[in-house]
């Protein structure tokens, strides 16, 4: 009964019924007010005795089919919460005109039913893994970022670099739009109150863009499709010292024909850290000991507006609009204290060890600010028709202007005298515009196949205006740097048709596919007038993917596709950057874009209490571009970024929920790899490999119907690098979570970082130079939060992020 009572109380509003030639009966239902899609109703085909043959249930667009219905199939009837059941002989269907019917809404008063139910943690589709983030609670009034660390194939390292399998190059989604800002900053800046659902895509389809070597995520947000006005939203305090808090806030509203919301975000998480390091190097005859330690701590906020709506300006013509307008700024500030040593001759021994009563060469500090802003606008519409034969055509354009940017304090004074030794500043403003349209179209055809073809385009054009000065003590001036100082232009268009066959035969349904895509690229900068870099190449994407649905609820998965991961401006930028006192970067205009050949096999079972689901897969990766360091001074090494190798991920990653019982469940997720690195520098052979693993668990107890406890970890082991490796990592969460009011309302209580363990070493070493930095963040904090909803169903809310802007953020 209860089963019975869910599935009616998730009805939502619309259907249409088509009753085809030969013995196949499909439609798709609406709620006659509103004509909304009606999710989840009761379908059944009688016979003339008055018995069921079968029955099914519209999904999530409110369509249903029947195939090999039998001659003596009379009636159809229809059943759903809060309408009105509709009952229509098979010959009344074949007398219809249109293609939709709707259901009227009854009006009778019932009683309160209280149904509670929750959806798997993770379900396995074709392309994809779908991860439900209401159970992942301690993630709750934090962003996005802290439900992409709970996945089994993502890890997040202590300086938020996000990884897929082991590779931090994927596109991230937002409710299907594509953004190729970076996946940390826009998952930084979206609230985790707002994502109802997360889709890892790691073999993605002819489709979607190729971008991505490691595959896409893509994010569901909330909507509300209730007729009326809606309001939900969240506050959290965690603090004044540093500050902590923020909030959300949205507005829906519905009609008959229109769907419209609003939505604002603000969030404050100030972090204090610590950071210890050294440096060794060989310089010429020198051999160098520097080590250096100080506080670094982080001061991060960003809010941002969404609106947008949804028409159906008749039963096949829908027309979708968004905008985002956000803000996002962090200021690092690495204020710390440095000890030279030198010794000359320098020997063979790079770690060799320094007289305890040695004096420095010098000691400083050295006090760094650097201040990375972005402002974000993106506008876009949509518009598709569907056809009498079930053909759809979709439009949609989008525009985004960003304006990135931020200054750099870079300041040295001797310790003891705290007489200037060195001081710098820099100012980078970097205007973004980019725009794109694209146009699919699917064909239904016989025996359940559907043909999908599209062509997409798209323009960027990043400007960069950088400007680097010292002062001169002597004259209390400052002077301009002309190896720093630099104006770049970057304009890069791509062009991209598609073709994909989708089909379906009794258990199993795949999907094959074929992209094409014309990449032309310039980069000009006024170090080098006249000179032109470009690349224009064509590259072709094939993707393969199916799955069977097999008996004893097991279903099996396979995919393959060729990605494509294109650098970004930072990397090409052809000039010097000196963000601080150890690094100086210099970016290659000839880089090559990495291709990423990605195959996988993927198996779920299900018991009675328990799910597992396993995906093995290889990534293989050419043209990876490397982040060299070399020795640029005795003190300061250079790093550059160079097409010079190839890697590969080997693994398996695996997933399971169980229920020991009604009011207890774990969720227990990983990801077991072996990663290796080859590559040729300037003649060095480089070669790295390490078995790679992290470990994501999760359980929550039911104290009481309305009090919930969740206790989460993150684990991530040492990994290799180009030049290195990062040490592991532990991060643990626990939370208290009371229900109000029938759920309209919840108090959260968090601790976040139980075990103060945020901590994580880097480093990097060849033959000449070893460099070596521990990083400690202190970001445990217990913070409070309470959330409302208000005739809310937390349903899905389309919302498109920036697609270009934070790639360079």
């Amino acid at each position: 009964m209860k089963k019975a009572l869910l599935v009616i109380i998730l009805t939502v509003a619309n259907l249409s019924i088509v009753v085809s030639q030969g013995n196949t009966i499909s439609g798709k239902l609406i709620d006659q007010q509103s004509r909304q899609k009606i999710e989840f109703a009761n379908v059944s085909l009688w016979k003339k005795d008055s018995t069921v043959w079968k029955g099914t249930l519209s999904d999530t667009l409110g369509k249903f089919v029947f195939s090999d219905v039998p001659m003596n199939i009379a009636y159809l009837k229809f059943q759903a919460l809060s309408y009105k059941t509709r009952t229509f002989s098979v010959a009344e269907f074949k007398q219809l005109t249109s293609h939709e019917i709707a259901l009227v809404p009854d009006n009778q008063t019932l009683h309160e039913v209280i149904v509670t139910g929750e959806k798997a943690v993770a379900a396995l589709q074709m392309d994809k893994q779908t991860f439900q983030t209401k159970q992942f609670q301690n993630a709750a009034n934090g962003t996005g970022m802290d439900l992409m660390q709970r996945l089994p194939a993502v890890t997040v390292n202590t300086e938020g670099e996000i990884a897929l399998r082991g590779s931090t190059g994927f596109v991230l989604l937002v409710d299907g739009k594509p953004s190729t800002r970076t996946p940390a900053d826009i998952l930084a800046q979206l609230p985790a109150n707002i994502i109802e659902s997360i889709e890892l895509i790691t073999s993605p389809s002819a489709k979607y863009d190729a971008d991505g070597k490691a595959g896409m995520i893509n994010i569901i947000t909330k909507k509300n499709t209730r007729i009326g006005t809606a309001w939900s939203g969240n506050i959290m305090n965690g603090g004044i010292l540093p500050l902590r808090f923020g909030s959300d806030l949205q507005w829906t509203f519905t009609d008959k024909k229109w769907s419209v919301f609003a939505a604002a975000d603000y969030r404050r998480f100030d972090i204090d850290g610590f950071r210890v390091g050294e440096i060794r190097t060989k310089f010429q005859d020198t051999l160098t000991y520097m080590p250096s330690q100080g506080v670094r701590n982080y001061m991060d906020f960003q809010y941002s507006f969404r609106a947008g709506g949804t028409f159906q300006a008749s039963s096949v013509d829908q027309w979708n609009w968004s905008a985002y307008i956000g803000e996002k700024q962090t200021d690092r500030t690495a204020n710390l204290h440095y000890q030279d040593f030198i010794r000359t001759p320098a020997g063979t021994d790079l770690f060799a060890t320094f007289n305890a009563s040695q004096s420095p060469y010098k000691q400083f500090y050295n006090q760094n600010l650097f201040v990375r802003s972005g402002k974000f606008q993106t506008y876009n519409i949509d518009y598709s028709h569907t056809y009498p034969n079930q053909a759809k055509l979709s439009l949609l354009g989008l525009y985004e202007f960003s304006k990135l940017g931020g200054p750099l304090n870079n300041y040295d004074t001797y310790e003891g005298s705290h007489k200037l030794l060195l001081w710098e500043r820099s100012t980078e403003t970097s205007p973004l515009s980019a725009w794109r349209f694209q146009l699919d179209y699917s064909l239904p055809l016989r025996n359940k196949n559907k043909l999908e073809l599209g062509y997409h385009i798209r323009h960027v054009n990043h400007q960069g205006d950088f400007l680097f000065e010292r002062y001169a003590a002597g004259t209390s001036t400052w002077v301009s740097d002309p190896n720093y100082t630099d104006k770049m232009v970057l304009v890069q268009r791509i062009h991209a048709p598609y073709v994909q066959l989708n089909g379906a035969k009794k258990q199993f349904s795949y999907a094959i596919g074929l992209r094409s895509e014309w990449m032309d690229r310039t980069l000009t900068h006024d170090g080098e007038p006249g000179k032109i870099y470009a690349l224009n190449q064509i590259y072709l994407f094939p993707s393969l993917q199916g799955i069977w649905k097999l008996e004893g609820e097991k279903t099996l998965r396979i995919g393959y596709s060729r990605r494509i991961e294109r650098p970004t401006s930072k990397l090409m930028s052809p000039f010097k950057n000196h963000r601080h006192a150890e690094t100086i970067e210099t970016g290659d205009p000839n880089l090559l874009p990495e291709i990423a050949n990605v195959l996988e096999l993927g198996l779920s079972k299900g018991f009675e209490n328990i799910s597992f689901t396993a995906t093995a897969y290889v990534n293989f990766l050419q043209d990876k571009v490397f982040r060299v360091n070399e020795i640029y001074s005795r003190t300061i090494l250079g790093r550059t970024y160079t097409n010079a190798g190839n890697s590969q991920s080997t693994g398996m990653e695996f997933l399971t929920e169980i229920r020991p019982s009604k009011i207890w469940k774990i969720y227990l997720s990983g990801n077991l790899y072996q990663f290796d690195v080859q590559g040729n520098f300037r003649g060095i052979e480089t070669r790295q490999s390490s078995f790679n693993y992290n470990l994501n668990g999760n359980t929550s107890l039911d104290i009481s119907p309305t009090l919930r406890f969740v206790w989460d970890f993150t684990y991530l082991s040492k990994s290799v690098t180009t030049q290195g490796y990062d040490s592991d990592l532990l991060l643990s969460n626990v939370s208290l979570k009371y229900s109000l009011w029938g759920n309209k309302a919840n108090v959260n209580l968090q601790c976040l970082n139980v075990f103060n363990s945020n901590i994580q070493t880097i480093v990097t070493q060849t033959p000449s130079f070893y460099s070596s930095t521990d990083y400690r963040k202190w970001d445990r904090v217990i913070q409070l939060s309470v959330g409302f909803r208000i005739n809310d169903r937390g349903q899905k809310t389309k919302s498109t992020k920036t697609e270009y802007g934070e790639k360079d953020f």
